[in-house]
């Protein structure tokens, strides 16, 4: 009887040390037992100054980058290289990055117009998911 109260008290001591959350999940911004949230920024750049409808554009870029990024975080990028060489010299390099995938519950807030920039329009997407979903995607990570 002894042995379970001072377990009790040796958990109850931990949870206090250290906090509630989780094990460490990379790329998340908030880890609980339960849930994992991730975060990501796009930046676009307003065409004409103080134009709604370029205010709208830059905010759909922005929002579209935001999500890209997101996926990139959370999924993973394929990322592709080559190198040419010509004469045995090195005559050039390319390197692509692609993410491709879908994402149905993000949300995207945005800053105001300016800042950290002015004509700059930010947005910041963010996915709130579960433990268990977190490992039913990493099954489909390549």
């Amino acid at each position: 009887m002894k042995v379970k109260a001072a377990l009790a008290v040796v958990g109850v001591f931990l949870l206090a040390l250290g906090g509630c959350a989780g094990p460490a999940v990379p790329g998340a911004d908030v880890v609980t037992w339960q849930n994992v949230e991730f975060s990501a920024r796009g930046t676009s750049v307003m065409a004409k100054e103080d134009d709604p409808v370029s205010l709208l554009e830059a905010r759909v870029a922005a929002a579209i980058m935001a999500k890209a990024n997101l996926l990139a975080l959370v999924k993973g990028e394929f990322i592709t290289g080559g190198v040419a060489v010509a004469d045995l010299m090195f005559e050039g390099q390319e390197a692509e990055a692609r993410v491709e995938g879908f994402l149905s519950r993000a949300t995207v807030t945005y800053e105001e117009p300016g800042l950290p920039e002015p004509n700059t329009v930010t947005a910041i997407a963010t996915l709130t998911v579960s433990r268990r979903e977190l490992k039913k995607l990493e099954r489909y990570v390549e």
